[in-house]
């Protein structure tokens, strides 16, 4: 990412509860905002949810190219499941989720390449994939949820993964859900 781009974000206030012991999981928000952003009565607040898979980029590029809007926020979840073994790892980590974190605020900034002034939060989480997503609704209170897809072969929700998070913010959300699949264009 160049240095120029990167100037016109501005960090904001952040919450960390990896040292909050009584916390049940351990999260961390990071926020950015361009220097040319300003809240109205028309901004909307948008809650993506991403992973490491590529679909979920190709959502992310998605939501950024087609839907947002000056004034607008993007609110990028990444949950890691409580259960893995990267979660389990004590020695790795607190240090390796900040770092994780702040290298992916620093990706989603990088994708904002017309330069809209959007606000931008990372919420970086460890625990259930279905409860955060489900509590991250309940506090941001999004216009609606955008997710990837690999989904490719039948249409509509069958080609949906069992088990998918797609498929299950289709089925719980509150909150209208877009999906988003590769296509050729961002494939490229």
């Amino acid at each position: 990412m160049n240095m120029a781009s990167r100037s016109t974000f501005e960090s904001r206030v952040s919450f960390d509860t990896f040292d909050n012991r009584d916390a049940s999981d351990f999260s961390l928000t990071l926020n950015s905002k361009h220097r040319d952003y300003h809240y109205s009565r028309r901004s909307r607040t948008f809650l993506c949810g991403t992973d490491s898979n590529d679909y979920s980029e190709f959502a992310l590029e998605w939501l950024i190219d087609e839907l947002v809007d000056d004034g607008d926020e993007i609110v990028c979840l990444r949950v890691v499941d409580k259960d893995s073994k990267i979660s389990s790892d004590a020695s790795v980590e607190e240090g390796r989720y900040r770092k994780e974190a702040r290298k992916l605020l620093n990706q989603i900034i990088a994708k904002n390449t017309e330069e809209k002034a959007i606000s931008l939060v990372l919420e970086f989480s460890v625990g259930k994939v279905h409860d955060t997503i489900q509590r991250m609704i309940r506090i941001y209170e999004p216009a609606m949820l955008i997710v990837g897809t690999r989904g490719r072969s039948l249409g509509g929700i069958q080609g949906l993964l069992p088990g998918s998070v797609s498929k299950y913010c289709l089925q719980h959300s509150p909150v209208p859900v877009i999906v988003v699949r590769p296509s050729s264009k961002r494939e490229k």
